[in-house]
């Protein structure tokens, strides 16, 4: 019993750490991206819906990237 106990742990264990790097994977990208969007507005004096635009950013990601612009 302890050892199937064991091999459920590590299998959880594992789900948790893959799910934890993915979500970091994921707000790095959009990091990256608010950095790339932030960057074309400024250099080449170009509006939010322009910068998202140019960088084809669609669907809820386009929106989360405007949500963290607003925060800055």
């Amino acid at each position: 019993m302890c050892e199937s106990f064991e091999r459920l742990a590590k299998k959880y264990a594992n789900q948790i750490a893959n799910q934890m790097a993915e979500e970091r994977a994921v707000q790095a990208e959009i990091k990256t991206k608010v950095s790339m969007v932030k960057a074309l507005m400024k250099n080449m004096k170009c509006t939010l819906e322009e910068a998202l635009n140019a960088l084809e950013i669609k669907g809820k990601e386009r929106a989360v990237i405007a949500k963290q612009l607003q925060k800055q």
